[in-house]
């Protein structure tokens, strides 16, 4: 918004200077003409003090034929009026003694008065040509000129915005209509950059959480149906069974079955819910090396079972991280819980640092992952040894949980084949602020 301003600022101040340097320029032609106007006033008044001159000598019976003979002769509107007629103050009525007499505007136009030395009861009357501009109007065409002048440079700024604004407008219905696809594309000159950034933001949102809702649909549809049979046969099997023992295990595995669904449904849920989370994330400035060390000590028993050594490579000195320790927790252990399940025997957790980003790179001795899969892996509900995950009782989660985790955190996370220990290698990358 701070552009919008700037450039609202910019635009009339700059609308203000171009109208004024074109008005100066106006008003520079017409002073132009002004000055010619007074030359021109300036040589009326010497030809009336001259006309007084050869009037005085004359007798009152011959200044009216005079006055009509000179008037032919200069080609002027010349006349005379009587002293009494003209009412002046004292300060003006002096000027019709001094030379050039006394200028006066009217309605009717520009006139000078000069009083006629040896006749003091008449006037000489000599009116002026009319000026080629008309003040009046000349201030009102200024006046028109500035309005409009800041108005067209106004519309030619807003010209880009109005753009803009239609491009949100038309994508804001597409997306209310069902094309979660649709995005504004970036542009330098747009004046609302952060709000249409912010339109894509939460389309891109919006449309990851649709997607997330039909697999999440897709895959509880699918993964219900076995337990459901199950307990089908279950009930059907214990109804018609009259050996109590029978009976007794076939309510044991639909009870198994019961349980399974919970957890399933639970995890599911879980996923579903985990966006509501991202505005109680609690970032805190921790040494990784003693945390790390703490997050081992806690799958030691998960490794025994397994029979599985874990191995921390740390840095010399401490490596502080802003992370959320309850939730970085939550993606650290689902990596140490998988990298155990399918690990032989080793399994290694290394912290890399450098000055832009860290690493934690938790790396095993299994099976690895298929080329084609390292990208899959990560895509909820995919579990690439079904049978595996089932008896493990994994709902193909716990690395898309991971993800979600390391997005609120401004990182990511990976997969690749590990060069030390010959298993997957999944890095979690989280930028240093």
């Amino acid at each position: 918004m701070r552009r919008l301003y700037f450039t609202i600022i910019v635009t009339v101040l700059g609308a203000l200077f171009a109208t004024g340097w074109g008005l100066d320029l106006l008003v520079d032609h017409n002073s132009e003409q002004e000055a010619q106007y007074t030359s021109e006033v300036v040589v009326y008044q010497k030809l009336i003090n001259g006309l007084s001159e050869q009037l005085n000598p004359l007798e009152d019976s011959q200044l009216e034929e005079a006055v009509i003979r000179l008037a032919q002769h200069f080609s002027s509107q010349l006349s005379l009026e009587s002293a009494d007629n003209v009412a002046l103050p004292s300060s003006l009525a002096l000027q019709l003694s001094q030379d050039g007499g006394l200028l006066i505007a009217s309605d009717q136009g520009a006139y000078l008065l000069k009083a006629i030395t040896n006749h003091p009861h008449k006037l000489l009357q000599l009116s002026l040509p009319s000026a080629e501009d008309d003040n009046h109007q000349f201030d009102l065409l200024l006046t028109l000129s500035l309005y409009l002048g800041v108005c067209l440079i106004i519309v030619l700024w807003s010209l880009p915005l109005t753009r803009r604004l239609f491009l949100l407008t038309s994508a804001s219905k597409k997306f209310g209509q069902g094309e979660l696809s649709v995005r504004i594309p970036d542009s330098r000159f747009s004046y609302i950059q952060q709000l249409e950034h912010s339109f894509n933001d939460m389309a891109d949102q919006i449309e990851k959480l649709m997607a997330d809702n039909k697999i999440l649909a897709r895959s509880l549809s699918h993964d219900i149906r076995t337990p459901l049979a199950c307990l089908r046969f279950g009930v059907e099997a214990a109804l018609d069974c009259s050996n109590s023992e029978k009976k007794d295990q076939y309510i044991s595995r639909m009870e198994s079955e019961i349980t399974r669904m919970e957890e399933m449904t639970a995890a599911f849920l879980e996923y579903a819910g985990m966006e509501r989370q991202v505005g109680s994330l609690k970032l805190k400035s921790l040494d990784l090396n003693e945390w790390l060390q703490v997050a081992i000590e806690d799958v030691v028993n998960l490794s025994l079972q397994q029979q599985v050594t874990v191995e921390l490579n740390g840095t010399q000195t401490p490596t502080f991280a802003q992370i959320d320790p309850q939730w970085f927790y939550r993606a650290l252990q689902n990596l140490l819980a998988n990298a155990i399940d399918y690990a032989d025997s080793t399994v290694s957790v290394t912290l890399q640092c450098d000055k832009q980003q860290l690493n934690i790179l938790v790396e095993d001795d299994g099976p690895g992952i298929a080329n084609s899969d390292l990208e899959r892996v990560f895509d909820p509900f995919v579990r690439l040894d079904a049978e595996r995950s089932r008896e493990m009782g994994h709902f193909g989660l716990g690395l898309a949980i991971t993800v979600k985790i390391m997005d609120w955190h401004q990182g990511c996370v990976s997969a690749r084949s590990s060069s030390q220990l010959g298993g997957a290698c999944l890095c979690l990358t989280l930028p240093l602020r």
